[in-house]
């Protein structure tokens, strides 16, 4: 499957590595925006090897607090027991 890509990084890459550059560049600096967004983009990119965005979905299900995601079709995550 082909992903849509902006130069070598695909649309949720690229708001990972322009949003903290961006806001680093107008509160700190340039240099510590550029650190902070290369961080951000090699921790998504590991995240994302081998199983995408679906990978992550799953990850925030079980760390993230529910009232954050607010999903309908799966129960909460600290309900360990279900019934049937």
């Amino acid at each position: 499957m082909w992903a849509e890509r902006f130069f070598i990084f695909t649309p949720d890459e690229l708001f990972s590595v322009v949003i903290p550059l961006a806001v680093g560049t107008v509160v700190v600096n340039f240099a510590v925006g550029l650190f902070v967004a290369s961080g951000i983009f090699l921790v998504l990119r590991k995240a994302k090897q081998g199983g995408g965005l679906h990978r992550l979905l799953w990850l925030a299900y079980w760390h993230v607090p529910g009232d954050l995601l607010r999903l309908k079709a799966s129960p909460a995550s600290h309900l360990r027991e279900l019934a049937g």
